[in-house]
């Protein structure tokens, strides 16, 4: 049986055409944190699942601003992979049933494993957690800032007060009709609230194994695109939508039980929560490249924006790059899992994933120490209390994350060359093509991309 087959059967095609599909589309998430889709009708749709769409290699090396960058890891416009829709993890993207997204694995023309797919990255880190005795779940929690008027000259759609009620019922029409459709699309909101911007909301996103958690983040951006389209709204989950304003965060909630052991204990992380947050925290510079490498994150990664700018952790301290989270007392143990606050929408969710699950599995096998945790704001202390405490700024510019993230053996080992070179060189083209311009003009240059 070839990996096609046992990615659709049959039923599963059967199954979505029964039940309403008229057309399929099925995205890859790039190096550029940018979602490229192919669509396919429902007439075409047994065939896609049998051969795949195709989709150059080039999307490996193609950037935030569409251009095409190189990378010894891809041979530019030559060469065709296939995108194999997962149909497993197909879903409505409305309560009609008529328009259906799936995640698609890139495989070769022969149907086999390629190195490029982020997808796959994760898939194996998952399986090596797996391995290793780890029930890994994570949660994503999605910021994003709701529009109206043209998207030439756009205006925040609330004016706050933060966190305020006034936004809610503001919004309360296009609010309600996203949890309908989340819930219809099988990933429902655990929570849909406004956020410390104007027109900036967050959608809290149930737990899930690590690949099933990151193609809900994927359908969640679709669904709530989606969603202010009908009410005449736009959206974007660009890490800095206006320049000014506290930006849009990607957080990614991880929680891990070993052979049934807890991830949390009255006292705080397990034994083995404490090597897997520390194997976190030993990579975070790297992991800033990973999880927030667009030319606007580092703005936004700055203190007093609860966006992590310190390479600490601490118990519910929303300002340290890694926040312990024990959950209410009448859900613990079960409730308990680490926060890492210093991703963003620009980065890919998969690779995201995939390169925490790495660094945490490090650190476990490594039984690496975790250090005192901070129970103040980071920026509270002076320089000299920082370095005593072991706590330091995390990288200040895109270059510093790249050369981090380059120099990191663990993340470059988990994710390959062949995904890191290309990833590499598009966010350096990024730096190049866009660095230079005003932060006026960098987040207007990336506020539809995403």
């Amino acid at each position: 049986m070839s990996i096609t087959d046992s990615l659709q059967p049959a039923d599963q095609v059967n199954a979505l055409l029964d039940g309403g599909l008229r057309m399929l589309i099925t995205s890859i998430v790039d190096n550029a944190g940018i979602t490229r889709a192919k669509s396919v009708p429902a007439q075409r749709l047994r065939i896609a699942a049998r051969d795949g769409v195709g989709l150059s290699p080039v999307f490996a090396i193609m950037c935030t601003d569409d251009g095409v960058t190189s990378s010894p890891a891809v041979n530019g416009p030559v060469g065709d992979n296939r995108l194999i829709p997962d149909l497993a993890a197909a879903a409505p993207l409305g309560p009609d049933h008529t328009v259906f997204w799936a995640p698609a694995d890139q495989l070769s023309q022969d149907h086999e494993p390629i190195d490029i797919c982020q997808r796959a990255a994760l898939r194996r880190q998952a399986e090596r957690a797996v391995a290793a005795g780890l029930d890994v779940k994570l949660g994503f929690e999605l910021e994003f800032t709701v529009f109206t008027g043209d998207p030439g000259d756009p205006q925040v759609a609330t004016l706050g007060p933060a966190y305020g009620v006034l936004a809610t019922l503001k919004l309360e029409d296009f609010a309600v009709e996203l949890l309908e459709a989340l819930d219809a699309a099988g990933v429902p909101a655990e929570q849909l609230h406004p956020e410390y911007a104007q027109g900036q909301f967050e959608v809290a996103l149930p737990p899930a194994s690590p690949v099933t958690a990151a193609d809900q983040s994927q359908l969640a951006r679709l669904v709530v695109h989606r969603v202010a389209r009908r009410h005449d709204l736009l959206v974007s989950f660009a890490p800095i939508t206006v320049a000014g304003s506290v930006g849009n965060g990607a957080h990614i909630h991880f929680s891990a039980t070993l052979n049934g052991v807890p991830f949390g204990d009255g006292g705080g992380p397990s034994e083995h929560a404490r090597h897997l947050i520390a194997g976190v925290l030993a990579e975070v510079d790297g992991l800033t490249g990973v999880l927030a490498p667009s030319v606007v994150s580092a703005d936004r990664r700055v203190p007093g924006n609860w966006a992590g700018a310190f390479a600490c952790w601490g118990p519910e301290n929303r300002e340290a790059a890694l926040r312990y989270v024990p959950g209410s007392i009448t859900s613990r143990p079960d409730s308990a899992n680490c926060e890492i606050k210093i991703g963003d929408p620009s980065g890919n969710a998969y690779l995201s994933a995939a390169a925490v699950i790495a660094s945490a599995l490090t650190g476990l096998e490594r039984k690496t120490v975790l250090p005192a945790g901070v129970d103040h704001d980071p920026a509270t202390y002076s320089d000299s209390e920082r370095e005593r405490m072991g706590v330091r700024r995390l990288p200040r510019t895109l270059e510093d994350a790249l050369v981090a993230l380059e120099g990191s053996t663990v993340i470059r080992g988990a994710l390959g060359e062949a995904i890191v070179d290309p990833f590499l060189a598009v966010r350096r083209h990024d730096a190049e093509a866009l660095g230079a311009l005003s932060l006026e003009d960098r987040v207007r240059a990336l506020r539809w991309r995403y």
